[in-house]
């Protein structure tokens, strides 16, 4: 899944190059000598062209699934929900246990750090 904000026009291009091209037909009428001739044309374009992948706006997203061709979605932002005050709880305890886990010195054991496991044993 890929989102708006990409700022690198290599990989843009990359997933440009990954959604594919399609036919675009063009028709040409010329006249002259009170005739006139028509002639048909078939050319490859971008699906969506790098310039537009970087242009995503907030919101939307491209998703790829193994054997499929590539989906653009609108999302559904969790702090727009009605569970969004429950989830943005559930993000600072989470963000918190992690602070709180980080600042703990683990144990070292010969010159090697040693997470204890849930008993307390290394």
């Amino acid at each position: 899944m890929v989102g708006s904000g990409i700022d690198d026009a290599s990989f843009a291009e990359d997933l440009s190059r990954l959604i594919g091209d399609h036919d675009v037909t063009t028709i040409s009428i010329s006249s002259g000598d009170g005739r006139s001739s028509r002639s048909r044309s078939v050319r490859q374009q971008r699906i969506l062209p790098a310039a537009a992948i970087r242009a995503l706006p907030k919101g939307q997203a491209l998703v790829w699934l193994t054997g499929s061709k590539v989906a653009m979605v609108t999302t559904l932002p969790w702090y727009d929900g009605q569970r969004a005050d429950e989830i943005a709880a559930q993000v600072t305890a989470a963000q918190a246990g992690l602070t709180a886990a980080a600042g703990t010195p683990m144990p070292r054991t010969s010159g090697v750090a040693v997470r204890p496991n849930s008993a307390g044993q290394r």
